[in-house]
């Protein structure tokens, strides 16, 4: 026989336990909800793109906590498995589904109101795992490309160092907040992309600087032969025009020299370079001795060319300075047909001028013709810039 005071309820009907599931459901989906949200606040604070979230969010998930003791309050009271009381189990339930609810509805009108950052966060968590797999596979990969082009005979320095910075940043995949790892995972994706494609492209580095190497010279030969020219070239400068035609190039043969003598440094340590397998390093050496004859190349070409155009103009100024009034004629007809003289009517009219005040200029013996041919690109770049600004000007009628 059971004592009176052995006896529990009556077992649960179907509406309590109904209660009790829909109080269990709805605190399992907030649980969901609350430690997702929770995990975006944190990354975002960690990004950097959360700063106001924290309080705001103290406030919803204080709302969550709450609901959750009322459900764990009320299974506790209520257990309904024959161990405690079943009155008032429903309305325990009930009330912390009511509780529950509210607290959902928080949390979604939070994500709402800041889904951006919570979205950028979320990305950040989710995509973090793959970008860390991502770069372990690509540091894989760039230690096999490494090795086989060093088998080969053509490594690539610069390979072999992103290789070593990859693997370092590596080492640090699993320290840190989750900017730093996002960082790393990303920095060590890169640099064994990096390395990867480097050493892949070792062999076509070797062989494009071997070409290089073999070519280079000839184009070395030609810019000494070029320098040869300037001094004769200036000679006839300063024979045949006034000495302001000619000051500005003044110690260009020097110059073209030293160019050409940084060239040959960068020749010889390219190929000093290419015979240890540099071949990154020779690489930057024949790119920075074609700079350097490329510097020659332009002292020659300024001479001479400028010795050419100041004979064309002493030859026929009038040319020169009809094909500068046909440009200045032009733009006064469009700023006429688009009635827009009163702005740039003036400017113009200034231009009409100054082509005149350059004509003008040409006496003596030996008249300042380069001053004559500044004068005149001047004029026309100032035509052009007025023609710019009309196009795009509402026209006036």
């Amino acid at each position: 026989m059971f004592r009176r005071s052995d006896r529990r309820d009556t077992p649960p009907d179907e509406q309590t336990l109904a209660a009790r599931h829909a109080a269990t459901q709805g605190f399992l989906a907030l649980d969901d909800e609350q430690r997702a949200a929770a995990a975006a606040v944190h990354a975002a604070d960690e990004l950097g793109t959360g700063r106001s979230l924290a309080a705001a969010w103290a406030e919803v998930a204080a709302t969550g906590h709450a609901a959750t003791e009322a459900y764990l309050g009320a299974t506790s009271r209520f257990p309904l498995d024959g161990t405690g009381p079943v009155a008032g189990a429903r309305a325990a339930d009930e009330q912390a589904l009511r509780e529950i609810e509210r607290a959902r509805q928080a949390i979604r009108r939070f994500r709402s109101a800041h889904s951006r950052a919570l979205d950028e966060a979320e990305f950040a968590l989710t995509s973090l795992p793959r970008t860390i797999q991502e770069a372990r596979t690509a540091l894989v990969a760039a230690r096999s490309a490494v090795r086989e082009a060093e088998a080969s005979g053509v490594r690539s320095r610069r390979a072999a160092e992103q290789l070593a910075e990859a693997e370092r940043t590596a080492g640090l995949l699993d320290d840190g907040g989750l900017r730093a790892r996002r960082a790393n995972a990303q920095r060590t994706l890169d640099l064994a992309r990096s390395a990867a494609t480097l050493a892949a492209e070792a062999p076509r580095t070797a062989a494009s600087v071997r070409s290089a190497l073999s070519s280079i010279a000839t184009r070395r030969a030609a810019a000494a032969t070029k320098a040869e020219r300037i001094e004769p070239s200036m000679s006839a400068l300063r024979r045949e025009f006034s000495e302001p035609c000619s000051r500005d190039l003044t110690g260009a043969e020097a110059q073209a020299l030293e160019a050409i003598a940084d060239a040959d440094t960068a020749i010889a340590e390219a190929r000093r370079l290419a015979e240890h397998g540099a071949w990154d390093d020779a690489a930057d050496q024949v790119t920075a001795a074609r700079s350097a004859l490329g510097r020659a190349e332009d002292r020659h070409d300024v001479v001479t060319g400028r010795l050419a155009e100041l004979r064309d103009v002493r030859a026929d100024p009038a040319t020169f300075a009809a094909d500068t009034r046909f440009v200045l004629r032009d733009a006064q007809r469009l700023v006429v047909d688009r009635g827009l003289v009163t702005e740039f009517g003036p400017i113009l009219d200034a231009q009409s001028v100054r082509l005149q005040n350059a004509q003008e200029r040409l006496t003596g013996v030996h008249p300042d013709y380069y001053l004559y041919l500044t004068e005149l690109q001047g004029i026309r770049e100032r035509v052009r810039d007025v023609v710019a600004q009309a196009r795009t000007a509402r026209p006036r009628r």
